[in-house]
């Protein structure tokens, strides 16, 4: 019996809300002209577990959405409501005489509503006979996002939720890549959404060794990724979405391409709970997964998107890993890290990083890795530091690499 060729699929609508603020264009300028969005902690309860962080300032929810929204959800369901918005908007897809039942979502988050389980759990603290919010749970459960997403539009297909910390958004894309690919559905919106400035949260990532505690007297430059002198991560928060359809679906009504997901690969370290293999082993299994999936030789790939967190182990493991999985070609390919620019979201993170690799494929831009004053001796040697660099890339990999062990790497094509 003759294999049936999967599916292509392929993006047809972008929407963010990153530290830099609301919408793509925001994000695309202060990464492309080498800005930073970290920033010194303002809150003391937050501040003595993470000194620094990129933080949304200034956002009002009720700009964007219904005082009813607002009052029964948690932060990261608003930001991804607002970024899938954008995302939905700009597809041009049009909901009318679709059947909803062939539409899914697909969402990433690490920890779901902290912020919401903090609240309540100061209340109880406070007044243990009190009760809480009968909206505790549904504002809280990592569900949520992807809950109020299927409201929102009506989809009835998928509505699935990857906790997969770091790794969680790549593998929310990469699943959606597999539902499209085997015709199980038409659409799907698929991202991340993060946002873990809540005390136990940050504490719990300090106690890990995972935040950086002090850095240059210049606060925003306080995120390095590959820098001899990183001393951890920087956490961030927002949400980002991209709207994948079949190419035949997308070619038919006309659509705006980004790219084509090509490759997805995911694998687990199976060594420790925080710490990821120092050799790479996981992200070497990943990569070449994605590699597989797409068809691809390594020395097809002329751009890497780094997951580089700035921790010294997270960033030597993954540098082994790519010097593993593309030998001397690793010379020649640029790699870069957008962390040092809006710090780590987590959940987020490959969603908002496989936006910044569609528009570079689209631009020819590859934003700066900041901060990377001093590469260490195991770092790429191809890093685009200091400033973008124009180049014309055709097929890129990004990587996502979380606790747990958990890998996800996508190759994205122009089309």
């Amino acid at each position: 019996m003759t294999k049936s060729k999967a599916k292509r699929v392929v993006v047809t609508g972008i929407g963010a809300v990153t530290p830099f603020g609301v919408g793509i264009p925001v994000f695309w300028d202060g990464l492309v002209n080498g800005q930073s969005a970290i920033k010194e902690t303002e809150e003391p309860e937050l501040s003595q577990w993470s000194p620094v962080s990129a933080e949304l300032k200034d956002l009002d929810p009720l700009q964007y959405l219904s005082k009813k929204q607002v009052r029964n959800t948690d932060r990261i369901t608003q930001l991804s409501l607002i970024a899938a918005q954008e995302a939905m908007e700009d597809s041009g897809v049009n909901l009318e005489g679709e059947d909803l039942r062939r539409m899914g979502i697909t969402v990433g988050t690490g920890y779901g509503g902290v912020q919401t389980l903090g609240e309540g759990t100061v209340q109880l603290v406070n007044n243990p006979k009190k009760r809480v919010s009968p909206r505790l749970l549904s504002k809280s459960i990592p569900n949520a996002a992807a809950s109020a997403l299927a409201m929102q539009y009506g989809f009835q297909g998928p509505a699935m939720t990857y906790t997969t910390a770091c790794a969680a958004s790549a593998n929310s894309i990469g699943e959606a890549m597999y539902m499209l690919q085997r015709g199980e559905v038409d659409l799907m919106l698929a991202g991340g959404a993060e946002s873990l400035f809540s005390p136990v949260i940050l504490a719990g990532l300090r106690s890990a060794g995972a935040i950086a505690m002090d850095g240059p007297e210049d606060k925003s430059a306080w995120s390095r990724p590959f820098d001899t002198n990183r001393k951890g991560m920087v956490a961030g928060e927002g949400a980002a979405f991209l709207v994948l359809e079949t190419y035949e679906k997308a070619v038919a009504r006309g659509a705006t391409l980004y790219g084509e997901l090509a490759g997805y690969g995911t694998s687990n370290d199976a060594y420790h709970e925080t710490a990821p293999h120092p050799n790479g082993d996981g992200a070497v299994i990943a990569m070449e997964r994605a590699l597989d999936t797409a068809g691809l030789q390594a020395h097809n790939i002329d751009y890497v998107n780094a997951h580089a967190t700035a921790t010294p182990a997270g960033d030597t493991a993954e540098s082994k890993s790519l010097q593993r999985v593309f030998g001397d070609d690793l010379a020649a390919i640029p790699v870069n890290s957008i962390k040092g620019a809006i710090g780590h979201l987590l959940g987020t993170a490959g969603a908002i990083e496989s936006i910044s690799c569609l528009l570079s494929m689209k631009s020819g831009i590859l934003p700066p890795t900041l901060n990377c004053d001093q590469p260490d001796s195991d770092a790429p040697p191809n890093l685009v530091r200091e400033r973008s660099k124009k180049q014309e890339v055709t097929s890129v990999l990004t990587n996502s690499f979380g606790f747990g062990g958990q890998n996800g790497s996508l190759i994205w094509r122009k089309v």
